[in-house]
Formats: structure tokens, sequence, C-alpha cells
């Protein structure tokens, strides 16, 4: 299934939500870029919480669900990148909702829970971290896709992502070398003006 692009102006989207086809499979399309740190993110906080013991992967898909709800969710205010980074977000609804999870499955432990600190997440870790990355650096493949001739990105994909030799890539499409090289120093820089936007800029920062 090929899904619309997904501008970050998908982050810069949050903002204007218009509850169209395009801006709900926009959406589903973010959700699944981001379902790996949203994963490790529960992961940890469930580690933190319990002294170090591991959850079961019935209890992260839950609060993987819970967060991707509450995300979701029009009673809550949604994601605003003017107020900080996607990530920290993320990881605020992951650690309240595996607390909730936690809550239903050991009540008689509410007052040590309590007694954590559950308003704090974790400090993120590196594993953490570049699960964020990969998720962003996918994101702007999906903006990179969205606003390039559709040629332009198979030639790109199929020599920087999928690794396949200019030559190769030339003889097959039967096109010269020299165009594939064109297209694809076209694409490198739409890519790196889509990552010197704000939002970007703001999200890759350490």
């Amino acid at each position: 299934m090929k899904f619309p692009s997904t501008p970050l102006s998908l982050l810069s989207k949050l903002k204007h939500p218009d509850d169209s086809p395009m801006w709900q499979a926009s959406w589903k399309r973010f959700l699944e870029l981001y379902h790996e740190p949203i994963t490790v993110v529960a992961m940890s906080c469930y580690r933190h919480h319990t002294g170090g013991q591991v959850p079961s992967p019935g209890f992260v898909e839950d609060a993987v669900a819970n967060v991707i709800a509450d995300f979701f969710s029009r009673s809550q205010h949604r994601y605003d990148p003017s107020k900080g980074r996607l990530r920290a977000y993320l990881r605020m609804l992951s650690n309240a909702r595996v607390v909730d999870l936690l809550r239903k499955e050991r009540p008689i432990d509410h007052r040590s829970l309590d007694e954590a600190g559950l308003s704090e997440a974790p400090e993120e870790s590196d594993h953490e971290r570049d699960a964020f990355q990969r998720s962003l650096l996918a994101m702007l493949i999906e903006d990179l896709r969205g606003q390039i001739p559709m040629r332009q990105f198979e030639i790109f994909e199929r020599v920087k992502l999928k690794h396949q030799s200019p030559e190769y890539v030339a003889e097959d499409l039967a096109i010269t070398r020299a165009m594939v090289d064109r297209y694809i120093y076209k694409a490198m820089t739409k890519l790196r003006e889509l990552a010197q936007q704000p939002e970007y800029q703001q999200e890759m920062a350490d």
C-alpha cells in the first residue's frame, strides 16, 4: 500500500489537523515509523519502575497501543512542536501509560509506585535515542518521497538506500550514468534542504 506523503510539515501539521482521509493516513504512517521507539521507551519505563524486571510481550503491546490511542485521542491536547521535542512528548506519554498498566497489574504496589516518582520517566538511554533517530531519518525519507518526482526518488532509493551501483541502475532503467548522477544530486540537495527545517533540527539535536 502506498501512503500519501507525510511532510514534516508532518510535525508542523500536528498543529493543524483537518481529519481528511489523507491526513488520517499520514498519521497512521507516522505512528508506524515511531512504533519502535515507543516500544523501546515502554520497556525502559517498565524496568525503571520494577527494579529491572523484564515486561511480558503482552504488557508492552498494551502499553504501546495505549500510547498510540492517547496520542490520537480527540480529548487530548495534540502535540505542538513549538513547545518541545516530539520524542520528549512520546516518552512522557509512554511513561504515563506504563504506570497506568502497572497500577492495574500490581494494585498492592500502589504506594511503592507512587514513591518512585512516576511523573518522571527514566533518563533517555542510548538505545532509545538511536531508535528515535532511526524513526526521524525514516520520516525524513518519507518527506523526500513526497516532494520530488517519482523517478528521481526511485533512483535515489536504489543507489543510496538499497546500495545498487549507479552503473547498474542506469543500465536497468536504460538511461545514462550522468542522468543517474544528476537525479541523485537533486535528491540529496532536497534532502539536505528538508533536514535544515527547524522542526527537524529540533528533533535531531542531542
